[in-house]
């Protein structure tokens, strides 16, 4: 089963994962399918979202974050994306409120539009059997849709 998306549930509930071979064969093989399926314009979304809210001052950070998503989106497999845990408390109470601030906005007003194209994308690769695993793959993106602020991306080795 090896090349295919899943969650890490054991140990690390935060994490979005895209397991790979060792190779390094297998990830970009998986990438370039990616890409064929569905993965070009799922990326040409948020990057184009990224981009028109980075026109605003107040949208930058919003903008800067929604395009390092959008990278993750054009070559999923080899990374992994986590919800960052801060070790001093302030900091992680800051953190944490304004990151659930930033979602809850986000959600509300972009959010669901592009976790609907997520869905729609899912459904439509899984009308395939090649498509089904890119298909859930879709499905399981819409995680990020909903909650794109406090994510860190991890290169896997």
């Amino acid at each position: 089963m090896s090349g295919l998306p899943y969650y890490r549930s054991h140990g690390e509930p935060n994490q979005i994962s895209f397991k790979h071979s060792h190779h390094g064969v297998c990830s970009w093989v998986l990438n370039i399918l990616w890409i064929i399926v569905g993965g070009w314009h799922m990326f040409l979304t948020w990057f184009t979202v990224g981009l028109i809210l980075c026109l605003t001052c107040i949208g930058i950070p919003c903008g800067w974050q929604t395009m390092k998503i959008s990278f993750f989106l054009l070559l999923p497999f080899g990374t992994t994306l986590e919800y960052a845990d801060h070790e001093d408390d302030g900091v992680t109470c800051c953190c944490r409120c304004s990151n659930f601030i930033l979602n809850v906005i986000w959600a509300l007003t972009v959010g669901w539009i592009l976790a609907l194209q997520a869905v729609l994308t899912g459904a439509l690769l899984c009308l395939t059997i090649v498509g089904i695993p890119f298909g859930w793959q879709c499905f399981k993106l819409t995680v990020l849709c909903f909650r794109p602020f406090g994510i860190k991306f991890n290169v896997l080795d």
